[in-house]
């Protein structure tokens, strides 16, 4: 079988490599990927729909797996099932389970799914009036796509203001900003949940807890995901139940028969627990990034395996087997760095998720022998004088897996010691407890 995995980041990666150590795959190939990917496995530079699309005709793959969620939202899976071409990822229409946030909460308050209290504005001044009246602290969300970095978590009113502020006004997202939702901000236990599914049978998968502030103790801002661990000290039987009975099912359920589309592929429930009770706050119609890099390599069970019951409509949750493992992933990111262009001082750039300096220079990987410690590479690129450099905000994912998390945590942290680059920077609390 060849499969063909369309995506370009450290969670792309993952699952091209998960694919390559299948059984059933004779080979990989990686569109567009990115030079850290290209050491191991095939890449093309494919990037728009219909790129991806000839370039499976002409590869004749077997099986396309969609990574990101700008390809789902413009309607990849449609395009691909149109030409007969077995694809794992929803159809465009049930993307808007993420590429609307306002659409998804609506739906959920309509099926009684547990979420925070919200409401929903495409005028800034009705938000800011309503951010002034209630009397709780807010988390102000961007309708739209945003990288995973659309959210803002408001401690206060002024905060909150100035969050509608940005989103609306300024557009730091752009147009995904012109409708916000404001929801209530929970306080309790945050994990990522996903499960597989074809549309009315679920599968579900092993629990993460992800890391979105750029900083140690959760302060600085928003970002695409610092870290991650696998399992969850809450993952088991009981959650699976809980989730799937009153978060997942419902939701794959009421899609169906609200819209007549079947929801198939990856669905990812963000949740905050407060007093057992499962909140929903944010739902990605694809594997989460960083969560891919420690859930993908706990899988026992062949994804090709997985992913030909999500397309045939014959999910089995009894087939899928997982290692009971412990994997923690950090993530090296583009810091603080001095920009000098033609000689000149250009000043500091404050490093991701705000503006970075791209083209220096990676190197310690060599030293990097350690079986228990995988590499998954992110925003990296190859130049012919420096060999391999830093290409984007989150540059490469550091995972280390062991029997305890606190060993899988010693073998992430002393690995990415080994690893250099101009402005690298880590949280240091991953996987603490």
């Amino acid at each position: 079988m060849k499969v063909l995995v369309v995506d370009s980041g450290g969670r792309g990666h993952a699952i091209a490599w998960q694919f390559m150590n299948d059984p059933h795959v004779s080979e990989v190939i990686c569109a567009p990927g990115n030079a850290g990917i290209a050491l191991e496995i095939r890449c093309e530079n494919a990037r728009t729909n219909d790129e991806i699309l000839a370039l499976a005709k002409k590869e004749k793959v077997d099986l396309v797996f969609v990574g990101p969620e700008g390809p789902l939202t413009k309607g990849i899976v449609d395009l691909f099932t149109s030409e007969a071409i077995p694809i794992v990822g929803p159809h465009k229409r049930a993307a808007i389970l993420e590429g609307s946030k306002a659409y998804t909460k609506l739906l959920c308050r309509d099926l009684g799914i547990p979420v925070p209290e919200f409401e929903v504005f495409d005028d800034p001044q009705k938000a800011r009036e309503y951010v002034e009246k209630v009397n709780y602290p807010v988390v102000v969300k961007a309708d739209g796509l945003a990288q995973g970095k659309g959210s803002i978590v408001c401690s206060g009113t002024e905060e909150a203001v100035n969050a509608v502020n940005q989103l609306m006004v300024e557009k730091i997202f752009e147009e995904a900003g012109q409708r916000v939702v404001i929801e209530k901000r929970l306080f309790g236990q945050e994990i990522s949940f996903f499960v597989f599914t074809d549309g009315r049978n679920i599968a579900p998968m092993p629990v993460a807890q992800d890391y979105k502030r750029a900083y140690d103790n959760d302060e600085g801002l928003n970002t695409g995901g610092m870290g991650a661990f696998s399992p969850h000290k809450r993952e088991g039987e009981w959650l699976n139940r809980l989730v799937c009975g009153k978060v997942a099912q419902p939701l794959i359920n009421g899609f169906l028969e609200k819209e007549g589309i079947a929801y198939r592929g990856i669905l990812y429930c963000g949740l905050m627990l407060v007093d057992e009770i499962p909140y929903l706050l944010e739902v990605n119609v694809r594997f989460g990034d960083p969560e891919a890099e420690v859930i993908l390599p706990r899988l026992k069970t062949p994804l090709s395996e997985i992913s030909h019951q999500i397309i045939t409509g014959v999910l089995s949750e009894k087939k899928v087997e997982w290692s009971p493992e412990y994997l923690c992933d950090v993530v090296a990111a583009s810091g603080r760095t001095r920009q000098i262009r033609n000689g000149k001082n250009k000043g500091w750039y404050p490093g991701y998720p705000a503006r970075y300096g791209k083209g220096f220079p990676v190197s310690g990987l060599d030293m990097i022998r350690d079986a228990k410690c995988k590499i998954f590479f992110a925003g990296v690129n190859m130049s012919e004088a420096k060999g391999l450099v830093t290409d984007g905000g989150r540059v490469l994912h550091v995972v280390g897996r062991g029997e305890t998390l606190q060993e899988a945590r010693n073998i992430a942290y002393a690995n990415i010691g080994q690893i250099h680059f101009e402005g690298i920077r880590f949280r240091g609390d991953i996987g603490k407890e």
